[in-house]
């Protein structure tokens, strides 16, 4: 196999990882970006006496962040906690204890920070360089500002600082990567997508094999669990919504009636509450993998767990599935965007849909081509257009019940492929590329500010309709 002319993409370590609800951009992002932040102050020869620590979010951080538990995991990072350290304790206590003692302790000392006083919520100033952006500053005893660092969530709990997202557009713009270029190459050298990333993260990110399969491993171990403990718990989520959790139910109305007993397709009904169950562990800030988001993390387990009980796959093959998936979504990262306040749910459960409906027609037997350009596309480009609009700020409505749709989608647009043959007249490239204009053409309401869509619905009259006010009617 020739894998010297193979054209890099995101890792897949990227792509899908361990994560914390209830979104990765919100949630899992800030964190990273208090991390990194603490690091900078560690960093320092020794701290000034009396300093403060403020903290603003901008933008979409600051219209949803408080339903996003930005804040809580922002003081989270900042006391040195990532992701994988929350296996005993919650962001909730970790702020808490912030809150408690008003000081942010470090190796070399600490500094006054009460996160209810020092975290600003600005909803006003105009978020630059992208809609997810948040200041990290150290004040003096005067308030005069010694050191200052912005930094931009951008989709995944990616995150980079402001004069590092400048230049990424241009990146983009101009990165090698492209789904065609992808699928030749694997024809070429008569390999799967499997292969393909799997000889990617060797020659182009220097991971070994067998690091790579430890990660998948990993990858599906955690999220059969997101599923096994969606299905087993009951109760509310948290927030003001009160949404009561549904997966453990209606899985158990589903096997009394029978599967097949009023059901459309057994196996689609199942799959929509496999996601939903996970959606629902996101939405209480329990551990997922984000596929590309927390906000979409239900799809692709879903989809992979109801095709490893329908057709008794074996582990092996679920970890090809991962690796087939991780390549539709490194693409959806190379040239478009996965960010909710960037593009809308069209880049979360859009894409999501598409990993899955890859990893699905993979499991199948379909070719590079039916996996890339049918069955990816298929599923991407009937959620271009979607909007993020989360009610109350919270991943709970419409996002969870998106988790199943998407899930749904997926499985169809596997099922289409399979039996389309003839020749593709748009491209997964071509989809990509509308999906990230569209994107951009959407008005701010609609990406994950809660100004707009299903959250700008006050209340709802007995039929059932939307009692959207006057002035809300009109174009933002």
């Amino acid at each position: 196999m020739d894998t010297r002319k193979l054209v890099p993409l995101p890792s897949l370590f990227g792509i899908l990882k361990p994560a914390v609800g209830p979104s990765s951009s919100h949630t899992l992002g800030p964190m990273r970006a208090g991390r990194r932040f603490r690091e900078i102050l560690e960093a320092r020869p020794e701290p000034e006496a009396g300093g403060r620590i403020a903290v603003t979010l901008y933008g979409s951080l600051a219209h949803t962040g408080r339903g996003h538990l930005t804040d809580r995991a922002l003081v989270a990072g900042l006391s040195g906690f990532g992701p994988e350290d929350l296996a005993d304790r919650t962001i909730e206590s970790i702020y808490q204890e912030a809150e408690s003692t008003g000081v942010l302790l470090l190796a070399n000392g600490g500094f006054v920070f009460r996160p209810s006083v020092d975290i600003f919520f600005d909803t006003q100033t105009p978020p630059q360089p992208h809609p997810n952006t948040v200041r990290f500053a150290l004040h003096d005893l005067q308030g005069l500002v010694l050191l200052s660092s912005v930094y931009c969530s951008i989709g995944g709990g990616v995150v980079v600082d402001a004069a590092e997202f400048e230049s990424l557009g241009e990146e983009r713009a101009a990165h090698e990567a492209s789904a065609r270029g992808v699928v030749e190459t694997c024809k070429r050298d008569r390999m799967s997508l499997a292969d393909y990333m799997l000889a990617m993260e060797v020659e182009a990110h220097g991971h070994s094999q067998e690091r790579v399969f430890d990660h998948v491993r990993r990858v599906w171990s955690l999220m059969s669990g997101s599923i096994d403990r969606g299905l087993a718990t009951e109760g509310v989520l948290p927030g003001k919504l009160c949404v009561e959790r549904r997966a453990s139910a209606m899985l158990s109305r589903l096997e009394q009636r029978g599967e097949t007993s009023r059901m459309l397709v057994a196996e689609s009904t199942r799959a929509s509450i496999y996601a939903i169950a996970v959606a629902e562990e996101n939405a209480a800030g329990g551990a997922v993998v984000t596929a590309p988001t927390c906000g979409a993390a239900g799809v692709l387990p879903a989809c992979l767990r109801i095709m490893k009980e329908s057709l008794d796959l074996t582990e092996e093959q679920i970890y090809e599935a991962l690796l087939v998936a991780s390549a539709i979504g490194g693409l959806a990262v190379a040239k478009a965007s996965i960010a909710g306040a960037l593009v809308g749910c069209q880049g979360e459960v859009g894409v999501a849909s598409a990993m899955a409906a890859a990893a699905v027609c993979h499991l199948l037997g379909g070719s590079v081509q039916d996996v890339v350009d049918r069955a990816a596309e298929t599923a991407l480009e009937h959620f271009l257009g979607l909007t993020c609009d989360p009610v109350a700020g919270l991943v709970q409505i419409p996002c969870i019940e998106r988790n199943a749709a998407g899930a749904v989608s997926a499985l169809n647009a596997a099922n289409l492929a399979m039996v389309s043959g003839g020749r593709d007249r748009v491209s997964f490239d071509a989809t990509l590329e509308v999906m990230h204009q569209t994107g951009l053409d959407l008005r701010s309401r609609y990406k994950e500010t809660s100004l707009g869509g299903l959250a700008a619905v006050s209340d709802l009259d007995r039929d059932g309709v939307p009692d959207i006010p006057d002035d809300r009617r009109s174009a933002a």
